[in-house]
């Protein structure tokens, strides 16, 4: 298999990006302490998920029906819901200066909210679908409207 292209500048990635909205709802669960093995199983399928432990606290990002289940858990934790997660296409070398500085600052000067998470090689935004409209138009202003 042939790697994809990867951008190297900021101009590049600008002139080559496409994005996408996932499907599925997702929801954001914050909870004190480690996951729990059944907790790491949810995050085996082929949908995007993100984990992240610091401070004594867990936190998971991952389709809204994995989080009812993890709640179910912990049922002293927290969650955040519904959201949308957006998933820039193109790939990114790590010496791309200013990405999500353009992006979010995009959205922020249009007042969407949101959160950001990190791949190797593609970067992704959550956030609440109240605010997918305007995401949307945000976003299309740049790139272009989401691909399907």
């Amino acid at each position: 298999m042939v790697p994809p292209e990867i951008a190297r500048s900021l101009a590049e990635a600008r002139a080559s990006m496409h994005w996408a909205i996932e499907p599925s709802a997702f929801a954001l669960v914050g909870f004190q302490g480690p996951p729990l093995p059944e907790d790491l199983e949810e995050l085996r399928g082929e949908g995007p998920a993100q984990i992240v432990r610091e401070g004594g606290e867990t936190t998971i990002l991952a389709v809204a029906d994995a989080c009812d289940r993890i709640l179910e858990r912990h049922p002293a934790g927290r969650s955040e819901r519904p959201l949308v997660w957006i998933r820039f296409e193109y790939s990114m070398g790590w010496e791309v200066v200013g990405f999500l500085a353009l992006v979010t600052g995009a959205l922020a000067e249009a007042g969407v909210p949101l959160g950001a998470v990190c791949g190797f090689s593609r970067d992704h935004l959550f956030l609440g679908e109240r605010h997918r409209a305007k995401a949307v138009q945000v976003l299309g202003a740049l790139f272009g409207p989401p691909q399907p």
